[in-house]
């Protein structure tokens, strides 16, 4: 039996032996040469696969300030006769669409190297050595690297399928993620829609905080408007304890995926992959759904802004129909005081002194101007706000008392109410929040938060 058994170990190593002997022999028959040529013909198969080419989340750098830490779209068109068509729109192409032609080729260094081997005027701007400005656009930081980055690049990974493709920087060694841009999908107007959808999410001096929800941890997520957010706890100092993540946004089909830079990993949890939730307004971790961003609670957020803060109401907002009649009907009550000099426009503003001081500025940038004021208590209750008249505020050039009077009992008919405070079109965005009657849900109107510098009612 012994000797059995030996007979069979002696047979199965001869037959490994030989299955690695031949495949060693088809390794060989191919020449070095033969080999590199079909490594280049299988990457570049694979760039073309897709008959719309893909989108380029480029990162230049592995730094955390503007522009050159930025994260930067490219969408990349390969084609077959070895061309291809790069295009952005972001602030090196000073905000707006660039594209340009040029040739690209899959060489072997070590591994499969993407190459773009003739100037292509939006891919070499990220090469250039020229200065760039902290600003976006060509300025004097006397660097001489420019942005600092890659033109070539290793193909780490590019599946059979082509569902996606990740590249490394050949000199910078920043991972470089390629994605799909469905059939049918104009260039343009794709960078053109996620521009638009990144600046109604994280607008530059946004009005209020975001947070980042990692499971049972909470951070503020701050100063996102240039894709470069500072992340810190809740209750720590956003000057020392400030960490900081790239990200890019792009869209597939209807959805807006949101991509860090670097993956983050908490205990068994790596997250890096965010998708837009439209109907819960959150971006969820699409590996764990305990990881998430958020915008802030509206009502909270007006009870604390209310104070110092103006609050502005405009001819032409959206609001229900018996309110924009009641605002309607104080502008032509101003008319027909002032038939002479018709207004194009004025405000309605709410600030808070101790009471809130509700004011009705016509023209308030123009002579002869006019200015109401009213005074209204308010209060919270809940999650609601109430604001009930109290008191008249000083009249501006000469208004009478019948006017007044009329401009309060249609304000009144606006504001002496119950209302439940939400966001105006996404909590990432707090500067629009809507007021909605909790007695008549059809009786509303939005507001939006006014910057200091921008009130004028003299």
């Amino acid at each position: 039996m012994k000797n059995h058994f030996i007979y069979l170990a002696i047979v199965g190593a001869g037959l490994a032996f030989s299955a690695c002997s031949n495949e060693e022999d088809l390794l060989f028959d191919q020449s070095a040469a033969e080999r590199l040529n079909a490594a280049s013909d299988l990457y570049s198969a694979r760039l073309t696969a897709q008959p719309n080419g893909w989108a380029m989340q480029l990162y230049p750098t592995t730094k955390n300030e503007s522009p050159f830490g930025n994260g930067y779209l490219v969408l990349m068109d390969f084609n077959e006769d070895h061309s291809v068509k790069c295009s952005m729109n972001n602030i090196l192409s000073n905000g707006a669409y660039m594209s340009d032609v040029s040739a690209w080729e899959v060489i072997t260094d070590n591994g499969p190297v993407l190459t773009f081997n003739t100037y292509n005027d939006v891919l070499h701007t990220f090469t250039n050595p020229e200065d760039v400005g902290i600003t976006g656009g060509y300025g004097n930081d006397e660097t001489g690297t420019g942005i600092g980055g890659d033109y070539e690049f290793i193909i780490v990974d590019a599946p059979e399928d082509a569902s996606y493709m990740m590249l490394k920087g050949k000199k910078r060694g920043t991972y470089n993620l390629l994605t799909p841009v469905e059939e049918g999908v104009d260039y343009e107007a794709y960078l053109s829609d996620v521009k638009t959808f990144q600046k109604t999410m994280f607008p530059e001096n946004a009005a209020s905080y975001n947070f980042i929800h990692y499971a049972d941890s909470v951070c503020i997520f701050e100063d996102a408007g240039d894709g470069i957010p500072a992340i810190y706890p809740v209750e720590g100092d956003a000057v020392t304890q400030s960490s900081f993540n790239p990200f890019l946004i792009t869209k597939r089909g209807e959805d807006y995926y949101l991509r860090f830079r670097d993956a983050k990993t908490f205990g068994n949890s790596t997250v890096q992959d965010y998708r837009y939730d439209p109907e819960r307004d959150i971006f969820e971790s699409i590996d764990d759904p305990a990881f998430y961003i958020c915008g802030d609670n509206p009502f909270n957020f007006f009870v604390g802004a209310i104070s110092g803060n103006t609050f502005s109401l405009k001819r032409g907002a959206e609001m229900s129909e018996d309110v924009a009649a009641n605002v309607e009907s104080v502008f032509k009550t101003y008319r027909k005081v002032n038939a002479a000099y018709g207004p194009t426009s004025y405000n309605i503003l709410l600030n808070s002194d101790g009471q809130l001081r509700l004011t009705v500025a016509y023209n308030p940038k123009s002579e002869p101007s006019t200015t109401l004021t009213y005074f209204y208590d308010y209060k919270v209750e809940g999650e609601t706000v109430s604001f009930t008249y109290v008191a008249p505020g000083e009249e501006k050039n000469g208004i009478s008392k019948n006017h007044y009077d009329r401009v309060k009992e249609v304000l009144d008919g606006v504001f002496n109410d119950t209302f439940k405070v939400e966001k105006g079109y996404t909590t990432f965005d707090l500067s629009y929040l809507r007021f909605t009657s909790t007695t008549n849900k059809d009786k509303w109107f939005m507001l939006q938060m006014k910057p200091k510098e921008n009130i004028d009612i003299n």
